[in-house]
């Protein structure tokens, strides 16, 4: 019978070269595999098997399956808003309208939740039932759409100003997203065009500053 992996009282963060790439090995299988079977449906032997480690190593760096689960959640974070600016402005007129950027901003979120829909959904109900993700969930979409949307606004030649507080950007990122997640899970048809098209003036309208 094999020893049972005796696991550190505190997680290591790794120095060398060689035990960060592991690390990295670890996270990177870790979101694969949560994107390809689901977060419930991926163990840590599947992980370790996938990094090809060993299940000592895992345990080196991480309590359980749960405490990986950030690291996922960051690395979803970057594809979801990592190049979130740079491709909707690559698809933006010259002259872009401010509900035409939070329409194309809505676009290409709905975009990369379809193609991560069970990561998405699980993620989703996570945040729900699990009040410390569900925290560390607001705190990454919160710091990474402040970015982004920063960097469209420098974009954004209308020539009239648009409020940028932390407060307005973190109700504009919950509006944005729960409107994101609504469109990807529920079948709205035709509906769903006219359903963006009209958040992105409403979002648009909030935005600009009264004179």
């Amino acid at each position: 019978m094999p020893k049972a992996v005796k696991i550190p009282s505190k997680v290591r963060n790794p120095v060398q070269n060689r035990s960060i790439e592991r690390k990295e090995r670890l996270i990177d299988a870790a979101y694969e595999l949560v994107k390809q079977k689901g977060y419930s449906e991926t163990g840590i032997r599947d992980i370790v098997d996938a990094a090809n480690v060993s299940i000592g190593t895992f345990y080196a760096y991480y309590k359980d399956k749960y405490d990986i689960t950030f690291e996922i959640l960051k690395k979803y974070g970057e594809e979801t808003y990592g190049q979130l600016a740079e491709a909707v402005i690559a698809i933006l007129p010259a002259e872009a309208k401010l509900s035409e950027i939070v329409y194309r901003i809505l676009l290409q979120l709905k975009k990369t939740a379809m193609k991560n829909q069970k990561l998405h959904k699980e993620f989703f109900l996570l945040s729900l039932t699990d009040k410390k993700f569900g925290e560390a969930v607001r705190e990454n979409e919160v710091i990474r759409i402040q970015i982004e949307f920063q960097k469209l606004i420098s974009y954004f030649k209308e020539g009239k100003k648009i409020k940028n507080d932390p407060i307005s950007l973190i109700l504009v990122q919950r509006v944005i997203d729960d409107i994101t997640t609504y469109a990807t899970f529920s079948n709205l048809g035709d509906k769903e065009e006219k359903l963006i098209l009209e958040t992105s003036v409403m979002v648009a309208n909030y935005l600009y500053k009264e004179k």
